[in-house]
Parts: structure tokens; C-alpha cells; sequence
């Protein structure tokens, strides 16, 4: 059906003819051929619904005076259907105002009537939109409430909306908040454009202060302007978010404060943030972190190896702990950092990188470095020490066992060392010591171990020699005479130049040695054999030692349980006589009774309780017995003036209760103290001889006599001679065996006679054997003698059997 807007129609009231335009009935649909004759149809043509009103208004139209008549209503068409009209007439009236004629025209209201149609369905959606959005919508006009929606009823707390319409918008805010809202609500109707969203504090109608976010928009309300606010109550979200910043500040505080730090990486694992004392830990900034995954940072530490395994542990999305990475610094300072980390999901369970935390552990790394140098380094030649060189000789053994090689241990002693301590002092000594450390150090190859046990003591252990023991013979002999020939050059000791030498013994070790401390006894013992050659030398270890060794050890066992009563030991006496053969006194001798050894000779054991110690409850129980025996003479007239030596070796010497030890001795025994006689070797004059002399003084001053034992044979000098309070010089059997027919040996006598004389000492000639010997000596002037001549040493009861009674 084509458009029509107006359709004309005329209506004569008088004759009550009604004229229908053509348009007129193609609005109703008919075309120009069915147009019907018959215009009474109006009746039948208007909507049952419609026909009480438009009759009404009709006949009110015609009582009234007015000249216009208007109504709408439904007119049916040629299909049955019914169409919305719009009628409007010109009322022609007399000059009484009767009317007399209605001229108009019906407009088509079908498509106005689908417009409004839609825009009340679109009111009546918005209206529904609004009164069920969770969202609370509210309208203020001129600073009072005229509209609230139910969800803005619900959070703010009223019982209906006629609780809100009027009230002052002010009302509705918390005092904190209020002046700002003003200057935000001027500036929306200043400006008529919508307000940014914001966060805001609103009161409740109980009275509490609750957090919303809010957005305004200028709107028109009845014509005038207002502003329409949109807003939800976050009151729990500010506070979780207040509480996440609350923690967020704590952990900022708290990284920055210590020695963590925190990071994240992307899926990448390439690092995206960094926070906290990064640098501390790493000597990196974070700027050179960033982009960049762990293993694309240098790590002294980490090998490539190391690296796969941490790769392999992230590609599978597993966290890790304690991952300590070794970063450069500048100059030699290195940074150590200990990271954590574990992956992150998304919700979908999508991986999206890694968080963790570092943390710097340099202190606690150079601690544990201090620690583990003071446990298994020297603290003054920073060399290995006794704990550590013993792990290194046990892998030694270990690697050589298993590449079936040889190696090789050196065991170093420096000659003489303990007289440059005395001499020169500690302080020289140590330096001594270092410049040792340093030359050893450089005689030999970085994979080889060099060692300080304690004291002037050093080890070398050389590995990977050749398979073939002859041949790391020869190596290990190379090695050695290239140390003997470092260690004997000159050493600048504070300025003063000093010349040392050491003595060392080495032993071999392959798959087949037993253990590190059988080879260190091994070393040792090579040691003092080259030592017993004359210092300066080495000495390679075999079976023989190793028996003589054994025996030794097992020697030190027996003397030690004999010594726990004294049951296994003996006084022996041998005489010694005057000019005239007349008993003076005796040397008391002490023999060992051992009872799975027999009777042992001091030469075989002697030495064993000087090294070992067990000289000093020796010495005591020998000087015990002899104040004992002193004292059984005293008793007797023909023993009462008898005198009684004593062997002291240097080692008891030096003990600091030896001096009270000897006089409380004589005072238990009630002994005269000047027929006690300490005999001395030379070999006590070696070291500390001034607090020897205290000590001889200190004991003279009481009365005991002393004996320079082997004159001639070690360290005396006339200067020691002159400081000594001596009674005696002994002439060494060395020099009496030969007097006869050795001329130097029969000068020495003469001189040390001639010496004793002129000092006012005595002199005894030991060993003397045959009365040759005893009439030469005689003839040099020397008048005491001591030998198998004159009687060899044997038990007391011989002794005073064969003695104690009038020489003939």
C-alpha cells in the first residue's frame, strides 16, 4: 500500500451526508474500483473498543463551541483488520454557534503507533534494568535524592526508597569525604559531562561509613538538570586491597630491610621484576637482570653440568630451593646469593613463569670458608694441615689404587730448628717457617699436596708416578734432592741471613699399602735415619725400619707396664775408686727386667723413654732408689762415707718439678745431699742452658754435686765449663779404649786433665779395663777411675758383698 498522509473527508450535519476522499478508503486498503457508493459506513467502519469514545468526543465537539474537533481511534480496513487513525475537522457553525459542517482529514497512525510501541517497550526494559541492577542508580537534582533504585535502597542501608527522596545528598556522604563530593557535583553540572569513576565514603542510614565506587553523569529530570550516580558498595575490596598494600609495604620493608629479595620471571624464565637488596647479594643491578634467565648470568660456581640439572628441574615446573649461585664483584670480592623459587599457574592452569626470593649468604659463605681454612689449614703458612693432608693421602691412596700408579710421601724435618727458636726467638722462627711453606710449595706440581704436620714439620705427597716402582723411586728421589737443594739456600730473616737444612725420609705407596698412618710412621722413621747419617739428606724407607719400628713400638708397650710398679727394674752399681784402689762411691745404673725379654740393657731401652716421655717416672724411681740406698749406707760406718751418681738425662732436666722433686727426695730419705751426685751427658748442654743453670745452682746451693759425663765427645766449650757448677769431668771410654796406641786419643786425656786441674775439678776416667790403661792415666795425674778393672756393675747385695769391706 502506497503512503498517504492525509486522507480529506467532509461531513454535512443538516442532511447528515458524508463524503469519503478516494485517499480515504486507500488508507483502509480498497482500491479506486471498490470504492464503496455508500458513505453511512463510518458507523460500522470505527473499533467496537474505540466507538463509545469517539461518539463521545464527536457529540461534545458539536455541543461545544469550539471550531475543532480531534480524536484517534481504530478504523477497519478492507482485510477485517483494524488501522490507527488520527481524525481532525474544521467545524463550520451559525451564526447561533450551531454546527453545521465538520470539514478534515484521517491520517495513518500505524507507524507513529510501532515507534511508541517500541519506546515503551524500551521504557519498560530500562525501567526493569534499572529497579534489578545490582548496581545502585540514584538521581539528585538540586542537591536532594528524587530517585533510588532498590539495590541503592539495600546499600545504603534504608527501608525504602521514600526514605531516600528529599534527603540532602550531603547527608548520604561521610563529613571526611563531603567538601570534595561538592566540588565533584558543581564540577559535573558545570562541565555536563560524565565524572571519572572514583571511590567515595557514603553513610549508611545506621550511621556507618562504607566505601563505594561511584560514577556521575549529568542527566535532564522533568526538564531541569540533575545528576545520575551509579555506584556499589567495596567496602571489603578497599579492605583487601588496604590489607595487600599493608602486606606488600611490609614485604617491601622487610626485603629492603634484610638480605632477601624477590623476583618473578615470565614463561621464558627470562626475569621481570626484581625487588629488595638485589645487588647486596649479587653485584648486580637489577637493570642487568631483567631479560635475562639464571643460567645467561656468570656463576663461578655453577658448571655446565650443573646448570642442565637446574634447567631440568624448571622445564618440568618444579620449584627448587636453596639454588646458590657464586657471582663476580669487582676486584676479588665474589657475591653469594641463595635462590628459591616455585612456578606459577594461571586459573586455567596455564604455566606463566616463576617467583621466588634470593637471598645474600656471602657472610655466611665467608664464615664457612674461615671456618673450614682455621679446621684444615695452617693458620701461620696457610698450608694444609695434619687433618687435611690426611684426606688427601687417603684419596691419594684411593686414585693411585685405582689407575694403578704409584706415590710417594715426603716427610720433612728442619735441622736445628728448635736452637734458631731459642737463639732468635718465635718471631724468626716463623718466618723461618713460612719461607719453608713458600719454597716447598714451588718445588712442586699444583696437583701434589704440601702439608705442615706442627712444629718444624712438613710432608709432600706426590701422586701419579709412574706404575713401575724403581721408576717413582727415581721420581720421588728427583723431587726430594730438588727440595734438600730450595731448602738449603740462604733465607732472609729480617734482615739477617740464615742458612737451614732439612732431614727427610720417604716412603713409596701403591694399591697395596695398608694405611695413611703406617705410611707417616714409615716417612718418619726414613726421617730420622737421615737425620742419623748426619742431617741434610734423605732417606728412603724399608722392611728393616719398619721391623725395627715394630720392635720399637712393642718395646714402648713392655717399659710402659713395667714402669707402673717398678717391680721390673733394677739398681745396678759400679764402683769407683781412688788412687790407691780404695772404694770412693758408685754409679747407679738401671737395668730392665723384663720378663718376656730378660735382662735389658740401658742402651736398648734408654732412648725409647727419653723419645716416648717415660724417662721422667724413670728418672724418678731411679733417684728414689738411689736416696734410698744413700740413706741404707748412712747407716753403716765402712758404706757411711760413700757418694752415689745419678744419670739425669736432658729431657728431666727439663721438667719444672725436677729441682723439688730432688730435694724432696733427700729430705724423705734423710740423705746428705753432697753424697748425691747428678751426672750430666753433653748432650744437655744442646738447648736452654741457662735455665739448666738455674736449676744446677739451685740444687748445688743444697749441697748435690754434679758430673760432666763423655767430656770432650758433644757440645762442651770452655765457656760452658766456666758457667756450670761442676765437681767432675769424666773422661770418655771412647778416648780411654785407645790411649795406648792412639796418640790423639792419649793428648785429649792429657788435656782434659790438665783442664779439670785447672778449673779445681775432679776428673774420673771411664772404662777402664786393663792396668796399662791404669797406669798411664796415673801418670797424667789422673787419680779416679771407673771400669771392669775395677769392677762392673751388679746388683746391691754383689755390690756390698765384694765392696763394702777393706780393699788389699
Amino acid at each position: 500500500m502506497r503512503g498517504i498522509d492525509a486522507a480529506p473527508w467532509d461531513w454535512d450535519l443538516p442532511s447528515g451526508d458524508v463524503y469519503f476522499s478516494p485517499a480515504w478508503w486507500q488508507m483502509l486498503g480498497y482500491s479506486d474500483a471498490e470504492l464503496p457508493a455508500n458513505a453511512g459506513l463510518m458507523a460500522g467502519l470505527v473499533h467496537p473498543d474505540d466507538n463509545q469514545a469517539t461518539n463521545q468526543s464527536f457529540r461534545a465537539a458539536i455541543k461545544g463551541k469550539g471550531d475543532t474537533w480531534q480524536v484517534e481511534c481504530r478504523l477497519r480496513n478492507k482485510l477485517g483488520r483494524f488501522v490507527y487513525v488520527q481524525l481532525r475537522a474544521h467545524i463550520q457553525r451559525d451564526a447561533k454557534g450551531k454546527a453545521l459542517r465538520l470539514s478534515g482529514t484521517a491520517t495513518d497512525l500505524t507507524e507513529r503507533k510501532k515507534v511508541e510501541a517500541k519506546l515503551l517497550d524500551s521504557e519498560a526494559r530500562y525501567r526493569a534494568l534499572v529497579e534489578w541492577s545490582p548496581i545502585g542508580i540514584g538521581v539528585h537534582q538540586h542537591g536532594k535524592v528524587v530517585y533510588a533504585n532498590p539495590a541503592a535502597v539495600a546499600i545504603l542501608g534504608a527501608q525504602s526508597e521514600d526514605e531516600l527522596i528529599g534527603l540532602p545528598v550531603s547527608d548520604l556522604v561521610d563529613p571526611r569525604d563531603r567538601r570534595r563530593v561538592a566540588e565533584r557535583i558543581a564540577r559535573g553540572y558545570a562541565n555536563g559531562v560524565p565524572l571519572p569513576a572514583q571511590v567515595e565514603k557514603f553513610l549508611r542510614r545506621d550511621g556507618r561509613s562504607i566505601d563505594v565506587e561511584i560514577q556521575a553523569s549529568p542527566i535532564s529530570h522533568q526538564g531541569e538538570p540533575a545528576i545520575q550516580v551509579n555506584f556499589v558498595d567495596v567496602t571489603e575490596r578497599e579492605k583487601s586491597e588496604a590489607t595487600l598494600r599493608e602486606s606488600e609495604a611490609r614485604f617491601r620493608a622487610l626485603t629492603e630491610l634484610s638480605s632477601d629479595w624477590y623476583w618473578e620471571q615470565d614463561e621464558n624464565y627470562r626475569f621481570t621484576v626484581l625487588g629488595g637488596t638485589v645487588f647486596n647479594s649479587t653485584g648486580l643491578s637489577v637493570e642487568e637482570h631483567l631479560g635475562k634467565t639464571h643460567w645467561e648470568i656468570d656463576a663461578l660456581n655453577m658448571t655446565k653440568t650443573d646448570w642442565d640439572a637446574h634447567r631440568k628441574t624448571v622445564f618440568a615446573h618444579q620449584p627448587f630451593r636453596d639454588l646458590e649461585l657464586r657471582r663476580p664483584g669487582t676486584g676479588s670480592t665474589t657475591h653469594w646469593a641463595s635462590v628459591s623459587g616455585s612456578p606459577m599457574f594461571d586459573a586455567d592452569g596455564a604455566f606463566r613463569g616463576y617467583r621466588g626470593i634470593g637471598r645474600d649468604i656471602s657472610v655466611q659463605k665467608r664464615a664457612g670458608d674461615e671456618i673450614h681454612r682455621l679446621a684444615f689449614f695452617d693458620a701461620l703458612t696457610g698450608l694444609p694441615n695434619r687433618r687435611l693432608l690426611l684426606e688427601q693421602l687417603k684419596r691419594a691412596l684411593h686414585a693411585n689404587a685405582r689407575h694403578h700408579r704409584h706415590g710417594a710421601l715426603l716427610f720433612i724435618d728442619l735441622d736445628n730448628f728448635k736452637t734458631l727458636n731459642d737463639t732468635l726467638g718465635h718471631d724468626v722462627g716463623d718466618l723461618l717457617l713460612q719461607l719453608v711453606g713458600q719454597r716447598l710449595s714451588a718445588c712442586v706440581r699444583e696437583a701434589d699436596t704440601v702439608a705442615r704436620l706442627g712444629g718444624d714439620e712438613f710432608v709432600v705427597v706426590l701422586e701419579d708416578l709412574e706404575p713401575d716402582r724403581h721408576a717413582a723411586a727415581a721420581q720421588a728421589d728427583s723431587v726430594g734432592k730438588k727440595i734438600l737443594q730450595t731448602l738449603n739456600q740462604p733465607y732472609d730473616l729480617a734482615g739477617r741471613e740464615h742458612h737451614s737444612s732439612p732431614s727427610m725420609g720417604i716412603t713409596l705407596f701403591d694399591a697395596h699399602s695398608h694405611s695413611v698412618d703406617d705410611l707417616l710412621k714409615q716417612a718418619d722413621l726414613a726421617m730420622y735415619q737421615a737425620k742419623a747419617a748426619g742431617r741434610n739428606t734423605l732417606r728412603f724407607f724399608d722392611v728393616s725400619m719398619q721391623t725395627e719400628l715394630e720392635s720399637w713400638v712393642a718395646m714402648e708397650f713392655d717399659l710402659r707396664d713395667g714402669l707402673q710398679g717398678g717391680e721390673e727394674l733394677a739398681l745396678y752399681f759400679q764402683p769407683t775408686v781412688g788412687a790407691t784402689g780404695q772404694l770412693t762411691g758408685a754409679e747407679a745404673l738401671v737395668r730392665w727386667l723384663s720378663p718376656t725379654r730378660g735382662l735389658v740393657m740401658p742402651e736398648n731401652f734408654i732412648a725409647l723413654a727419653e723419645s716416648t716421655g717415660l724417662i721422667v717416672p724413670l728418672g724418678r724411681w731411679v733417684m728414689n732408689m738411689a736416696c734410698e740406698q744413700l740413706a741404707a749406707w748412712a747407716r753403716r760406718p765402712e758404706t757411711a762415707c760413700l757418694s752415689l751418681a745419678v744419670n739425669v738425662s736432658a729431657r728431666e732436666l727439663r721438667e719444672p718439678g725436677f729441682v723439688p722433686g730432688v730435694l724432696r727426695c733427700l729430705r724423705q730419705w734423710s740423705v746428705a745431699p753432697n753424697l748425691l751426685r747428678i751426672e750430666l751427658t753433653e748432650s744437655v748442654l744442646a738447648h736452654r742452658v741457662d735455665d739448666i743453670v738455674v736449676k744446677m745452682n739451685e740444687l748445688k746451693a743444697h749441697g748435690v754435686g754434679f758430673s760432666l759425663d763423655d767430656f770432650g765427645t758433644g757440645y762442651s766449650s770452655l765457656s760452658y765449663l766456666k758457667l756450670l757448677p761442676l765437681d767432675l769431668l769424666k773422661i770418655d771410654r771412647s778416648f780411654v779404649s785407645d790411649v795406648l796406641n792412639d796418640p790423639n786419643d792419649a793428648a785429649i786425656a792429657r788435656t782434659i786433665v790438665a783442664l779439670g786441674t785447672t778449673l779445681g775439678l775432679s776428673v774420673v776416667a771411664e772404662g777402664v779395663e786393663t792396668e796399662a790403661q791404669h797406669a798411664f792415666l796415673a801418670s797424667i795425674g789422673c787419680f779416679a777411675y771407673q771400669g771392669f778393672l775395677f769392677g762392673s756393675p751388679v746388683p746391691i747385695h754383689q755390690f756390698e758383698a765384694y765392696y763394702c769391706r777393706p780393699l788389699v
